[in-house]
């Protein structure tokens, strides 16, 4: 296997930023409330929502952070890595993934990446109990199954989001 060389991910502010055309941006230094967190010379992208639901954060550091909602992924300063945000970020704006936000009274559970354009419930579930138990979590499955939970899919375009409330032994 070929070792891969870091890339720097500053360097690939314009590259994202020309991937972004037609969306509306926000662009974020340290300098601005809230971002403190960015040492000098990084930068955090938003893009807008254009229906005042959540936006798409980009942070661009020693690595990148790509969030959206209550999700949250890293990915290291690599090519494929980088290809892999980039990828995740054109599905989730044009469509073809959705945010699922898993919650059990007013506690949060989880929150899954669904790389699919629709949803399909069944499969769904079993996607996050496949999650929850790879992560060591069964706890939080026996908690679903007796109190019941929440699930939010949230779609860029939210016509397309649903929520879906299972009861007790649903799950």
């Amino acid at each position: 296997m070929v070792k891969e060389s870091r890339i720097k991910p500053v360097s690939r502010f314009n590259e994202i930023m020309d991937m972004l055309k037609g969306y509306s941006t926000s662009i974020y230094t340290n300098e601005d409330d809230g971002y403190d967190y960015l040492d000098d010379g990084y930068f955090c992208i938003a893009v807008l929502n254009p229906a005042g639901e959540d936006d798409l954060y980009i942070d661009i550091e020693d690595g990148f952070t790509l969030t959206y909602g209550d999700w949250d992924a890293h990915y290291e300063p690599y090519p494929r890595q980088y290809q892999h945000m980039c990828e995740d970020i054109r599905k989730f704006l044009q469509g073809d993934s959705y945010l699922a936000v898993v919650n059990c009274g007013k506690d949060w559970i989880c929150s899954l990446s669904i790389d699919e354009p629709k949803i399909n419930k069944a499969a769904l579930k079993d996607r996050i109990k496949d999650f929850l138990h790879s992560a060591d979590c069964d706890v939080f499955i026996g908690q679903m199954n007796k109190a019941g939970c929440e699930i939010n899919c949230n779609f860029w375009d939210v016509k397309k989001s649903k929520t879906f409330r299972l009861r007790p032994g649903e799950f």
